[in-house]
């Protein structure tokens, strides 16, 4: 681990004047989700005022977003696991303003090693990656939705990269997610939703739900306030993100597909760059 450049990314003229969602000082963001790009799909482009305000903003990625990659084609699972890397630092970067250089580290969060990249001229920009196999995956441990399986208490799994390392737990989890929220001293917590609807046109991952679970789980009996996101369920919901944060949410989100080939166009992504619902916004807990 160490510092790691890439090119250089100009900051867009748009984004010098997008809004944040917060008008309050002194919050510290920690956004938890399941895969690499929950958070510039869904919890965009409320996630823009932090990075750009300069505050704290830490996010988590739970599991590593290999997929059925390598069995439904020719692409090896771990180097996609890592192109998603590159092209969430690309994106921040790009967002951000700045090269798109990064500092690597690990960090025992609980008693899970976890990977921490700050950006190295934003270092308050940091994406934490647990590596957690995707829910989709059947070579995880009892084969796919390792993450709900945890979240249940009924298994635990290796992470994906490195099955030498103890089997993880759901208090490892959840001691892993109360660990950083402590270290970062987060007073935001933004993750999906815990608890969508059932019956929808288009339900949503089970791997969204597994993760907003352990988010609000871990955020219990702690000062912080929780912010959920809907997931797909509000692809068909009525468009509510104004024309020019379209754009730019498009703009962001092209940087991060350059680098995932299974990110192609289509309706869906479309309809994300449209939307963005929040579940609720509760304040701290007593």
């Amino acid at each position: 681990m160490g510092l790691v450049v890439y090119t250089v990314c100009p900051l867009p003229p748009a984004l010098a004047a997008a809004p944040s969602d917060e008008s309050v000082l002194g919050e510290r963001f920690v956004q938890v989700v399941a895969h690499p790009d929950d958070d510039l799909l869904f919890m965009s482009p409320d996630l823009y005022g932090g990075v750009l305000g300069e505050r704290p903003s830490v996010t988590v990625y739970l599991t590593a977003g290999e997929g059925t990659a390598g069995l439904d084609d020719r692409h090896d699972p771990f180097v996609y696991a890592r192109d998603r890397v590159a092209g969430l630092h690309a994106a921040y970067a790009y967002l951000a303003g700045v090269r798109n250089a990064w500092r690597s580290t690990v960090m025992t969060a609980g008693r899970l090693p976890v990977q921490v990249d700050s950006l190295v001229e934003r270092p308050r920009v940091r994406l934490i990656f647990a590596g957690l196999p995707d829910g989709g995956d059947p070579r995880a441990d009892g084969g796919r939705d390792a993450l709900t399986r945890l979240w249940a208490g009924r298994s635990c799994v290796h992470v994906f990269d490195a099955a030498d390392r103890p089997c993880v737990s759901r208090e490892d989890v959840l001691g892993m997610l109360r660990a950083i929220y402590r270290k970062y001293h987060a007073n935001v917590v933004r993750t999906l939703d815990p608890d969508p609807p059932s019956r929808c046109r288009l339900c949503d991952h089970p791997d969204h739900v597994a993760s907003a679970r352990f988010a609000c789980a871990a955020a219990e009996d702690s000062q912080v306030r929780l912010v959920a996101y809907r997931g797909y369920p509000m692809t068909v919901w009525a468009p509510n993100v104004p024309q020019r944060m379209r754009e730019l949410k498009r703009e962001i989100f092209g940087v991060y597909r350059r680098h995932d080939y299974r990110a192609r166009s289509g309706w869906h992504y479309r309809a994300w760059f449209e939307r963005m619902y929040k579940v609720a916004d509760h304040g701290p807990r007593p």
